[in-house]
């Protein structure tokens, strides 16, 4: 169902290419303005269909030459973007390489962008909770991790992640107050 979700998303945008292989989406189009906008919006939709279906993901954003036939792939932006996903991402968020943010944004519209969060580690994520509800959200999250965070310090700390991000995007319904802290008296 995920396979067939995502070969969908070819049908959102005119000159969307889509190559999947083990567990990588790779999605590509000619850059322009209204492209890149257009792909941050596919993006954030399918990253908040897969967290509504219980399933975390991350990954990066980038451009550079790009070249696939059916057969064959050559892509410096996938490669970027695969940096970015194993070595920065790390956590269920989708980053914006730092050349496409200065490419697409003069610094005075940052600030003001819905579609994109300034994280405190200096890097943009595709803002994909704007897709939903403080409720509907919380209740994808419950989805996605178990009432007890997980012992394992990789999977716990992409849950607490999470649980910030919900957090920030939804401060009137704020959830797990204090849970990267344990107190003396616990």
């Amino acid at each position: 169902t995920i396979h067939l979700k995502t070969k969908e998303l070819k049908k959102t945008i005119i000159g969307l290419e889509i190559t999947q292989f083990s567990d990588s989406v790779v999605l590509a189009i000619p850059y322009s303005q209204e492209n890149y906008k257009k792909v941050v919006d596919v993006i954030s939709n399918y990253q908040y269909d897969l967290l509504n279906d219980g399933i975390l993901c991350r990954g990066g954003a980038s451009y550079g030459k790009h070249f696939s036939t059916e057969d064959f792939l050559f892509s410096n932006g996938m490669i970027d973007a695969y940096k970015i996903e194993s070595t920065i991402a790390l956590t269920p968020r989708v980053i914006i390489s730092k050349e496409l943010i200065d490419l697409v944004y003069p610094a005075s519209e940052l600030s003001k962008n819905e579609h994109l969060i300034l994280e405190s580690d200096g890097l943009y994520f595709i803002n994909y909770m704007k897709n939903g509800n403080a409720d509907d959200s919380w209740k994808a999250i419950c989805k996605a991790i178990p009432d007890e965070l997980s012992e394992n310090p990789s999977i716990r700390s992409k849950h607490i992640w999470l649980i910030d991000y919900y957090n920030h995007q939804f401060p009137e319904s704020k959830r797990k107050d204090n849970h990267r802290f344990v107190s003396p008296d616990a």
